[in-house]
């Protein structure tokens, strides 16, 4: 993981050591520091300045050299610079690929292969890159500027127009430490907060005239043009292979995502769910490391759990028993984290300036102390997330109710988000309309038809699912672990993997009606039986009332102050009358997880976040 920043000014011209840009560019790395802590570099040129904050994990390809970026080299008489976040999995592929058209890559970095292969192909190269990273190449003698993002978004890249000046960063308060910008929201922003939120519709950020490149996605920027290109889109496609073929080759992909993520600089460290997803991930890295007590494993837990957990459809049990069977299983070297009520409800507040927005309340705040407390001891920690997604293993895959919604379908009743809001606000939004536009637009973008037939809706699912909710998680992950300067790999994110899945049938996902049927076959031998045939349970959330009592007194102290910026939004009466109230834990308004008591967080991080940032809101 690293920091990219910059800014770029096709028609000004400054000296290479002009203040402005240096004090600019260093006040931007600044601001990004956790996510690049180990060493900052700065690249000052005729027409602006980047800056790249390196995270020292390990590269996934130690065969390769790595340089120091951003990387200046000259390539048939044009002078490029490239920099980025992340990694690229296929970097032997494409050195092997370029060797064979007649290229000598044998003293090559990483990042001059990237550049000889941006130099032989243009912009297209990106469509021959697998991995997570949002990249950077600037051509000085074209005066053009190339930001790329991954085919998954995998990492962030955010940027914005002033002045025919392009300001990018890996996150919004890079962008936010560029000279005069005032954080502003319109109708649309306070949309995605309050509509959408805590995700976030494609390419927008909540914050006027500020973009996320939208993944799969590359913008190009100069003097006399300005565009921005989709060189991967997701598309329906018969699938062909045998069911047992089907097996075998999603078995070679999800091994080859781990196998290449799998090299770390020191002993590996995994966090543990007793899950499926978490514990083939840690399977396989016991299994590639020859000292069983070499690999580090993590769980998560809340005080109180024991007594207070309710189970529902969306949590039928404790993480716990199963995660001592696996570490006991695996000889793993196993550490239970526990997060007390006060830790997740500070924590919230500390979410909000790693996201730069309001984000999953608790379930992020406590996946920020997490990694907090994993930080001091480890560069790397791997993660099961987003094998759900890929593997359908989300309830929307399998309820008609869900998928067959003319809406997104981790959220379709709207009622819970508009419940303490005042009335004049709810007319202002026009929360539906607002969020079935989104979803027209989502579904545009894969030309689906208007057709009833199962085996579209789910393909459909499952890109929204990808392009929406892993995106949203994914976030969750990338900014709580770049807050503590922690770098997490995620290999069921794995763009080859993902592809090819997302035209296999969900007869084939779902055989015999076992939900990630795919993953369990995966998981044959590797697995505990009890483990790998074990009903999915997410991210574990606190039940405690104590919890709920905090976030209850600290709502009403909020709408009790006039200086409050949410009482622009919600009605006061329904506040204190939700707050004296029961909490429904078991009904989700947003995902598995978000009931009652996280629509309080979450209305306490806007509040926060409305303060912090002092956010101009523009409603007319």
């Amino acid at each position: 993981m690293s920091a990219i920043a910059g800014f770029f000014m096709p028609y000004e011209v400054f000296a290479k050591d002009n203040s402005f840009c240096r004090d600019t560019i260093h006040k931007m790395s600044e601001a990004l520091i956790k996510r690049g802590p180990d060493h900052q570099e700065y690249h000052l040129f005729t027409h602006g300045a980047f800056c790249h904050n390196a995270l020292f994990s390990g590269s996934i390809h130690p065969q390769i050299p790595c340089k120091t970026q951003p990387v200046t080299k000259m390539l048939c008489n044009n002078i490029y610079t490239l920099f980025y976040d992340g990694y690229v999995t296929n970097l032997m592929e494409l050195k092997k690929k370029l060797e064979e058209e007649g290229e000598d890559t044998a003293d090559l970095s990483q990042e001059e292969l990237l550049l000889f292969a941006f130099q032989t192909y243009g912009p297209e190269f990106v469509k021959q890159l697998d991995g997570a990273f949002s990249l950077v190449v600037y051509d000085e003698t074209q005066n053009l500027i190339y930001l790329f993002r991954d085919q998954l978004g995998l990492r962030p890249l955010y940027y914005m127009f002033i002045d025919k000046t392009l300001i990018f960063a890996s996150e919004p308060k890079g962008i936010f430490a560029y000279p005069n910008i005032t954080p502003t929201v319109t109708r649309e922003g306070l949309n995605e907060i309050f509509s959408m939120g805590p995700a976030r519709s494609l390419g927008k950020s909540a914050f006027k005239n500020l973009f996320e490149l939208k993944a799969g996605h590359f913008l190009v920027y100069g003097r006399d043009q300005m565009y921005e290109e989709c060189y991967h889109q997701f598309r329906f496609r018969e699938h062909t292979d045998s069911y047992p073929d089907t097996v075998d080759h999603v078995n070679e992909l999800l091994g080859r995502s781990i196998e290449v993520l799998s090299y770390t600089d020191s002993a590996p460290a995994s966090l543990l769910s007793g899950g499926l997803d978490s514990s083939v991930i840690t399977a396989e890295l016991v299994r590639r490391n020859s000292d069983d007590n070499s690999v580090k494993t993590f769980s998560f837990d809340f005080i109180g759990s024991r007594q207070h957990f309710k189970a529902n459809n969306f949590q039928p049990s404790l993480d716990t028993p199963y995660v001592h069977q696996m570490a006991d299983a695996l000889r793993t070297d196993h550490t239970t984290l526990v997060c007390g009520n006060t830790e997740q409800y500070e924590y919230l507040k500390q979410s909000v300036i790693a996201h730069d927005l309001p984000a999953m309340g608790d379930i992020d705040s406590s996946l920020l102390y997490f990694c907090e407390k994993i930080a001091p001891s480890h560069h790397t920690i791997f993660t099961g997330e987003c094998a759900d997604e890929l593997f359908a293993g989300y309830p929307w895959y399998h309820k008609a109710e869900m998928y067959e919604a003319d809406t997104f379908p981790w959220s379709i009743d709207t009622s819970p988000r508009k419940e303490l809001l005042n009335n004049d606000f709810i007319s202002v939004l026009d929360m539906d309309s607002y969020i079935h536009e989104q979803y027209q637009h989502a579904c545009a973008e894969i030309f689906y038809p208007d057709s009833k037939d199962a085996s579209l809706l789910h393909s459909k699912t499952m890109y929204l699912t990808m392009r929406y909710f892993m995106q949203t998680l994914v976030n969750r992950t990338d900014r709580a672990a770049s807050a503590n300067s922690l770098d997490i790999r995620v290999p069921f994110a794995d763009f080859s993997l993902a592809e090819y899945l997302f035209n296999v049938p969900y007869e084939m996902k779902a055989k015999d009606g076992e939900v990630k049927h795919l993953l369990r076959e995966y998981a044959k031998g590797l697995l505990p039986e009890e483990i790998r045939v074990r009903r999915k349970s997410p991210y574990p959330k606190t039940y405690d009332p104590g919890y709920e009592a905090l976030l209850s007194t600290a709502l009403l102290k909020v709408i009790s102050d006039s200086n409050s910026p949410l009482l622009e939004f919600v009605d006061k009466n329904k506040v204190y009358s939700f707050c004296q109230n029961t909490k429904d834990y078991g009904r989700p308004w947003y995902g598995q997880l978000m009931a009652g008591p996280q629509l309080m967080a979450y209305y306490l991080q806007i509040n926060y976040w409305l303060q912090k940032y002092q956010i101009k809101v523009e409603l007319s």
